[in-house]
Protein backbone atom coordinates (compact mmCIF):
# COMPACT_ATOMS: atom_id res chain seq x y z
CA UNK A 1 0.00 0.00 0.00
CA UNK A 2 1.09 3.46 -0.64
CA UNK A 3 0.25 5.90 1.55
CA UNK A 4 0.06 9.83 0.45
CA UNK A 5 1.24 12.43 2.72
CA UNK A 6 -1.15 14.43 4.09
CA UNK A 7 0.91 17.94 3.24
CA UNK A 8 0.64 16.99 -0.61
CA UNK A 9 -3.31 16.40 -0.40
CA UNK A 10 -5.38 19.81 -1.11
CA UNK A 11 -7.73 20.06 1.40
CA UNK A 12 -11.20 21.32 0.21
CA UNK A 13 -10.80 24.72 1.90
CA UNK A 14 -8.17 25.07 0.15
CA UNK A 15 -9.14 24.26 -2.85
CA UNK A 16 -11.94 26.38 -2.61
CA UNK A 17 -10.00 29.29 -1.60
CA UNK A 18 -7.91 28.99 -4.51
CA UNK A 19 -10.45 29.11 -7.07
CA UNK A 20 -12.23 32.03 -5.35
CA UNK A 21 -8.78 33.94 -5.65
CA UNK A 22 -8.58 32.96 -9.60
CA UNK A 23 -12.25 34.36 -10.11
CA UNK A 24 -11.47 37.58 -8.15
CA UNK A 25 -8.21 38.45 -10.01
CA UNK A 26 -9.63 37.54 -13.64
CA UNK A 27 -12.67 40.16 -12.56
CA UNK A 28 -9.71 42.58 -11.49
CA UNK A 29 -7.98 42.12 -14.46
CA UNK A 30 -11.51 42.72 -16.76
CA UNK A 31 -11.90 45.99 -14.92
CA UNK A 32 -8.81 46.77 -15.88
CA UNK A 33 -9.02 46.50 -19.31
CA UNK A 34 -13.21 47.48 -19.55
CA UNK A 35 -10.87 51.13 -17.71
CA UNK A 36 -8.07 51.19 -20.00
CA UNK A 37 -10.72 50.98 -22.90
CA UNK A 38 -12.72 53.70 -21.53
CA UNK A 39 -9.47 56.09 -21.64
CA UNK A 40 -8.43 54.81 -24.80
CA UNK A 41 -12.17 55.62 -26.35
CA UNK A 42 -11.38 59.31 -25.48
CA UNK A 43 -8.85 60.21 -27.83
CA UNK A 44 -6.15 62.45 -26.36
CA UNK A 45 -5.75 66.21 -27.91
CA UNK A 46 -3.25 66.92 -30.03
CA UNK A 47 -2.38 70.57 -32.13
CA UNK A 48 -1.30 73.56 -30.91
CA UNK A 49 -3.16 76.03 -28.84
CA UNK A 50 -1.78 79.93 -29.13
CA UNK A 51 -1.66 82.51 -26.35
CA UNK A 52 -1.48 86.35 -26.57
CA UNK A 53 0.33 87.53 -23.32
CA UNK A 54 -0.54 91.54 -23.50
CA UNK A 55 2.11 92.55 -20.74
CA UNK A 56 4.82 90.33 -21.73
CA UNK A 57 5.08 91.37 -25.90
CA UNK A 58 4.74 87.63 -26.64
CA UNK A 59 2.78 84.69 -27.99
CA UNK A 60 3.28 81.43 -26.24
CA UNK A 61 3.00 78.24 -28.28
CA UNK A 62 1.32 75.36 -26.24
CA UNK A 63 1.76 71.17 -27.46
CA UNK A 64 -1.53 69.85 -26.61
CA UNK A 65 -0.33 66.47 -27.39
CA UNK A 66 2.38 67.23 -24.13
CA UNK A 67 0.46 70.44 -22.30
CA UNK A 68 3.83 72.08 -22.51
CA UNK A 69 4.97 75.66 -23.20
CA UNK A 70 7.02 75.23 -25.62
CA UNK A 71 8.17 78.45 -26.94
CA UNK A 72 7.42 82.26 -26.00
CA UNK A 73 7.79 84.48 -29.10
CA UNK A 74 8.32 87.77 -28.73
CA UNK A 75 6.23 90.50 -30.99
CA UNK A 76 6.20 94.02 -31.67
CA UNK A 77 4.17 95.28 -28.35
CA UNK A 78 0.70 94.85 -26.59
CA UNK A 79 -0.71 92.62 -28.78
CA UNK A 80 -4.42 91.25 -27.87
CA UNK A 81 -5.56 88.60 -30.15
CA UNK A 82 -4.76 85.70 -32.49
CA UNK A 83 -6.43 83.96 -35.13
CA UNK A 84 -5.01 80.89 -36.89
CA UNK A 85 -5.53 80.77 -40.90
CA UNK A 86 -7.56 78.02 -42.39
CA UNK A 87 -4.79 75.78 -43.31
CA UNK A 88 -3.43 75.80 -39.52
CA UNK A 89 0.28 76.79 -41.05
CA UNK A 90 0.19 80.67 -39.96
CA UNK A 91 -1.23 82.70 -37.29
CA UNK A 92 -1.79 86.35 -37.24
CA UNK A 93 -1.22 88.63 -34.01
CA UNK A 94 -2.34 92.15 -33.54
CA UNK A 95 0.11 94.48 -31.66
CA UNK A 96 -2.72 96.86 -30.25
CA UNK A 97 -1.55 98.91 -27.31
CA UNK A 98 1.86 98.94 -25.62
CA UNK A 99 2.09 99.93 -22.15
CA UNK A 100 4.13 103.14 -21.90
CA UNK A 101 4.47 103.34 -25.72
CA UNK A 102 1.23 103.93 -26.85
CA UNK A 103 -1.31 102.42 -29.46
CA UNK A 104 0.51 100.39 -32.28
CA UNK A 105 -0.04 99.65 -36.08
CA UNK A 106 1.23 96.25 -36.83
CA UNK A 107 -0.08 92.62 -37.35
CA UNK A 108 2.61 89.93 -36.93
CA UNK A 109 2.14 86.90 -39.15
CA UNK A 110 3.78 83.65 -37.13
CA UNK A 111 4.73 79.62 -38.70
CA UNK A 112 3.35 76.88 -37.12
CA UNK A 113 4.55 74.89 -35.17
CA UNK A 114 7.98 76.52 -35.05
CA UNK A 115 6.42 79.97 -33.99
CA UNK A 116 9.14 81.83 -36.70
CA UNK A 117 8.20 85.25 -37.23
CA UNK A 118 7.57 85.41 -40.92
CA UNK A 119 6.94 89.07 -41.86
CA UNK A 120 5.57 92.03 -39.35
CA UNK A 121 2.37 94.11 -41.78
CA UNK A 122 2.64 97.97 -41.19
CA UNK A 123 -1.15 99.31 -41.19
CA UNK A 124 0.55 103.03 -41.69
CA UNK A 125 -2.34 105.21 -40.18
CA UNK A 126 -4.72 102.47 -39.02
CA UNK A 127 -3.90 102.25 -35.19
CA UNK A 128 -4.97 100.22 -32.54
CA UNK A 129 -5.62 96.96 -34.60
CA UNK A 130 -7.85 94.69 -31.70
CA UNK A 131 -9.68 91.51 -33.51
CA UNK A 132 -8.82 89.63 -36.08
CA UNK A 133 -9.94 87.20 -38.76
CA UNK A 134 -8.78 85.16 -41.51
CA UNK A 135 -11.06 85.60 -44.43
CA UNK A 136 -9.17 83.00 -46.72
CA UNK A 137 -5.68 81.78 -47.27
CA UNK A 138 -4.29 85.01 -48.10
CA UNK A 139 -6.38 87.86 -46.12
CA UNK A 140 -7.73 89.10 -42.78
CA UNK A 141 -9.99 91.45 -41.66
CA UNK A 142 -9.17 93.41 -38.49
CA UNK A 143 -10.31 96.00 -36.38
CA UNK A 144 -8.39 99.24 -35.94
CA UNK A 145 -9.84 100.98 -33.14
CA UNK A 146 -8.07 104.78 -33.48
CA UNK A 147 -9.77 104.69 -36.57
CA UNK A 148 -13.20 103.66 -36.03
CA UNK A 149 -12.45 101.12 -39.02
CA UNK A 150 -12.23 97.61 -40.02
CA UNK A 151 -9.75 96.52 -42.76
CA UNK A 152 -9.48 94.16 -45.06
CA UNK A 153 -5.43 93.21 -45.36
CA UNK A 154 -3.73 91.57 -47.47
CA UNK A 155 -1.28 89.21 -45.80
CA UNK A 156 0.94 88.26 -48.94
CA UNK A 157 1.40 91.91 -50.09
CA UNK A 158 0.52 94.01 -46.94
CA UNK A 159 -1.85 95.90 -48.83
CA UNK A 160 -5.30 97.17 -47.38
CA UNK A 161 -7.73 96.45 -49.55
CA UNK A 162 -10.93 97.87 -48.00
CA UNK A 163 -11.89 100.24 -45.27
CA UNK A 164 -15.34 99.07 -43.24
CA UNK A 165 -16.07 102.90 -41.59
CA UNK A 166 -18.27 102.03 -37.91
CA UNK A 167 -18.06 106.03 -37.22
CA UNK A 168 -18.54 104.33 -33.93
CA UNK A 169 -16.08 104.84 -30.63
CA UNK A 170 -14.13 102.23 -29.72
CA UNK A 171 -14.67 99.43 -32.38
CA UNK A 172 -12.74 96.41 -30.53
CA UNK A 173 -14.25 93.06 -31.18
CA UNK A 174 -15.51 91.83 -34.52
CA UNK A 175 -17.17 88.53 -36.12
CA UNK A 176 -17.41 87.34 -40.23
CA UNK A 177 -20.47 85.09 -40.99
CA UNK A 178 -19.21 81.70 -41.96
CA UNK A 179 -20.60 82.71 -45.85
CA UNK A 180 -18.95 85.31 -45.59
CA UNK A 181 -21.33 87.62 -46.43
CA UNK A 182 -21.72 89.43 -43.09
CA UNK A 183 -19.09 91.77 -41.17
CA UNK A 184 -20.24 92.55 -37.50
CA UNK A 185 -18.20 94.50 -34.96
CA UNK A 186 -18.95 95.39 -31.69
CA UNK A 187 -18.45 98.96 -30.40
CA UNK A 188 -17.93 99.75 -26.84
CA UNK A 189 -18.74 103.36 -26.22
CA UNK A 190 -21.68 103.65 -28.57
CA UNK A 191 -22.76 99.93 -26.88
CA UNK A 192 -23.82 98.83 -29.98
CA UNK A 193 -22.98 96.19 -32.71
CA UNK A 194 -21.98 97.78 -36.66
CA UNK A 195 -23.38 95.15 -39.24
CA UNK A 196 -21.50 95.07 -42.42
CA UNK A 197 -22.24 93.69 -46.07
CA UNK A 198 -18.96 92.13 -46.35
CA UNK A 199 -18.60 92.14 -50.07
CA UNK A 200 -19.77 95.43 -50.72
CA UNK A 201 -18.03 97.02 -47.28
CA UNK A 202 -21.59 99.16 -46.94
CA UNK A 203 -22.67 99.59 -43.27
CA UNK A 204 -26.42 98.11 -43.24
CA UNK A 205 -27.01 99.29 -39.53
CA UNK A 206 -26.10 100.08 -35.97
CA UNK A 207 -28.23 97.83 -33.57
CA UNK A 208 -28.09 99.11 -30.27
CA UNK A 209 -27.20 96.48 -27.50
CA UNK A 210 -25.71 97.35 -24.22
CA UNK A 211 -23.70 99.57 -21.76
CA UNK A 212 -19.97 98.66 -22.94
CA UNK A 213 -20.48 96.14 -26.05
CA UNK A 214 -17.67 94.25 -25.93
CA UNK A 215 -17.58 90.67 -26.97
CA UNK A 216 -19.37 89.59 -30.45
CA UNK A 217 -19.96 86.36 -32.24
CA UNK A 218 -22.26 85.37 -34.89
CA UNK A 219 -23.54 81.44 -34.92
CA UNK A 220 -22.25 78.91 -37.61
CA UNK A 221 -25.22 79.31 -39.55
CA UNK A 222 -25.46 82.79 -39.40
CA UNK A 223 -29.05 82.99 -37.63
CA UNK A 224 -27.95 85.04 -34.47
CA UNK A 225 -25.18 87.28 -33.15
CA UNK A 226 -24.52 87.68 -29.51
CA UNK A 227 -22.72 90.42 -27.56
CA UNK A 228 -21.61 90.72 -24.11
CA UNK A 229 -22.57 94.14 -22.84
CA UNK A 230 -20.12 94.14 -19.71
CA UNK A 231 -21.04 97.12 -17.94
CA UNK A 232 -24.65 96.08 -17.46
CA UNK A 233 -24.12 92.34 -16.76
CA UNK A 234 -26.29 91.71 -20.35
CA UNK A 235 -25.78 89.38 -23.08
CA UNK A 236 -27.76 90.52 -25.95
CA UNK A 237 -29.00 88.55 -29.12
CA UNK A 238 -29.34 90.23 -32.66
CA UNK A 239 -31.98 88.17 -35.00
CA UNK A 240 -29.54 88.80 -38.16
CA UNK A 241 -32.64 88.87 -40.90
CA UNK A 242 -34.60 91.77 -39.18
CA UNK A 243 -30.88 93.30 -37.59
CA UNK A 244 -33.06 93.83 -33.71
CA UNK A 245 -32.30 92.43 -30.41
CA UNK A 246 -35.00 90.04 -29.94
CA UNK A 247 -34.13 88.93 -26.12
CA UNK A 248 -31.45 90.14 -23.26
CA UNK A 249 -30.06 87.83 -21.20
CA UNK A 250 -29.04 88.97 -17.62
CA UNK A 251 -25.45 87.42 -17.29
CA UNK A 252 -23.40 88.56 -14.27
CA UNK A 253 -19.90 88.81 -13.77
CA UNK A 254 -18.35 90.86 -16.66
CA UNK A 255 -18.88 89.25 -20.08
CA UNK A 256 -16.24 89.68 -22.07
CA UNK A 257 -15.89 87.28 -25.28
CA UNK A 258 -18.27 84.95 -26.92
CA UNK A 259 -17.15 82.12 -29.07
CA UNK A 260 -19.31 79.35 -30.37
CA UNK A 261 -18.84 75.90 -30.26
CA UNK A 262 -18.07 74.60 -34.36
CA UNK A 263 -21.93 72.25 -34.01
CA UNK A 264 -23.38 75.60 -32.84
CA UNK A 265 -25.49 74.36 -30.18
CA UNK A 266 -23.33 76.29 -27.14
CA UNK A 267 -22.47 79.73 -27.35
CA UNK A 268 -19.03 80.24 -24.76
CA UNK A 269 -18.74 83.22 -22.88
CA UNK A 270 -15.87 84.27 -20.31
CA UNK A 271 -17.31 86.44 -17.47
CA UNK A 272 -14.27 88.62 -15.95
CA UNK A 273 -14.84 89.06 -12.57
CA UNK A 274 -17.36 85.71 -12.18
CA UNK A 275 -14.00 83.05 -12.30
CA UNK A 276 -15.92 81.19 -14.99
CA UNK A 277 -17.12 80.76 -18.21
CA UNK A 278 -20.67 80.98 -19.10
CA UNK A 279 -22.53 78.06 -21.18
CA UNK A 280 -25.33 79.22 -23.09
CA UNK A 281 -27.82 77.15 -25.10
CA UNK A 282 -27.80 78.75 -28.89
CA UNK A 283 -31.42 77.01 -29.50
CA UNK A 284 -33.46 77.74 -26.60
CA UNK A 285 -31.93 80.78 -25.96
CA UNK A 286 -30.79 80.54 -22.32
CA UNK A 287 -27.83 79.87 -20.03
CA UNK A 288 -26.81 76.27 -19.66
CA UNK A 289 -24.27 76.88 -16.80
CA UNK A 290 -21.57 78.20 -15.70
CA UNK A 291 -17.89 76.22 -15.17
CA UNK A 292 -16.40 77.36 -12.90
CA UNK A 293 -11.95 77.50 -13.47
CA UNK A 294 -10.19 74.96 -11.43
CA UNK A 295 -5.99 74.42 -11.11
CA UNK A 296 -5.53 77.88 -10.92
CA UNK A 297 -2.94 79.59 -8.33
CA UNK A 298 -5.23 82.50 -7.69
CA UNK A 299 -8.67 82.34 -5.42
CA UNK A 300 -10.76 84.80 -7.62
CA UNK A 301 -9.09 83.82 -10.93
CA UNK A 302 -9.97 86.36 -14.18
CA UNK A 303 -11.20 84.44 -17.20
CA UNK A 304 -10.15 86.44 -20.11
CA UNK A 305 -10.12 84.38 -23.87
CA UNK A 306 -11.61 81.04 -25.07
CA UNK A 307 -11.61 79.21 -28.17
CA UNK A 308 -13.28 75.63 -28.46
CA UNK A 309 -11.81 72.86 -29.47
CA UNK A 310 -13.35 71.32 -33.30
CA UNK A 311 -14.46 68.20 -30.69
CA UNK A 312 -17.11 70.46 -29.36
CA UNK A 313 -16.15 69.25 -26.13
CA UNK A 314 -13.66 70.91 -24.80
CA UNK A 315 -12.31 74.73 -24.85
CA UNK A 316 -9.17 76.30 -24.19
CA UNK A 317 -9.32 79.74 -21.49
CA UNK A 318 -6.83 82.22 -20.55
CA UNK A 319 -6.77 83.36 -16.96
CA UNK A 320 -5.30 87.34 -16.90
CA UNK A 321 -4.46 87.19 -13.20
CA UNK A 322 -3.10 83.40 -13.13
CA UNK A 323 -0.67 83.50 -16.37
CA UNK A 324 -2.15 80.50 -17.63
CA UNK A 325 -4.16 78.67 -20.34
CA UNK A 326 -6.78 76.08 -19.29
CA UNK A 327 -8.35 73.39 -20.67
CA UNK A 328 -12.11 72.75 -19.64
CA UNK A 329 -14.30 69.73 -20.59
CA UNK A 330 -17.47 71.29 -21.38
CA UNK A 331 -19.57 68.57 -20.72
CA UNK A 332 -18.59 67.28 -17.24
CA UNK A 333 -17.63 70.87 -16.42
CA UNK A 334 -13.77 69.89 -15.04
CA UNK A 335 -10.96 71.67 -15.78
CA UNK A 336 -8.06 69.00 -16.91
CA UNK A 337 -5.21 70.67 -17.32
CA UNK A 338 -3.15 74.38 -16.51
CA UNK A 339 -0.15 75.67 -18.90
CA UNK A 340 1.48 78.17 -17.62
CA UNK A 341 2.21 81.21 -20.16
CA UNK A 342 3.66 84.40 -19.53
CA UNK A 343 1.97 87.82 -18.49
CA UNK A 344 -2.02 88.90 -18.65
CA UNK A 345 -2.94 86.56 -21.46
CA UNK A 346 -5.39 87.11 -23.50
CA UNK A 347 -6.70 86.13 -26.65
CA UNK A 348 -6.28 82.16 -27.77
CA UNK A 349 -6.57 80.05 -30.39
CA UNK A 350 -5.81 76.92 -32.19
CA UNK A 351 -4.36 75.10 -34.92
CA UNK A 352 -4.95 71.46 -35.67
CA UNK A 353 -0.67 71.52 -37.06
CA UNK A 354 1.36 69.08 -34.60
CA UNK A 355 4.57 70.28 -33.00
Amino acid sequence: MTVKSVASVPSVAYRDAMRIAAITLTAIVAAAVITLGARQASPALTGTVVVVNQQSDSVTLIDLKTMEAYKHVPVVGGPHEAAASPDGRRVIVTNYNKAGVGQQKTLSLLALPSGDVLKTIDLGEYRAPHDVRWVDGSRVVVTSEANQALLLVNVESGAIERVFRTEAGVSHMLALSTDRTRLYCSNMRDGSVSAFDFQSGKKIKDVKTGAECEGVGVTPDGRWVWAGNRAEDTISIIDTQSLEVVKRLPSPGFPYRVQFTPNGRFALVPHANASSLVMADVATQTIAKSIPLGMTKVDKPSTAGVFPHPDNRHAFVTVRNDNSMLVLDLESGRTLARVEVQNSPDGVTYSPTQR
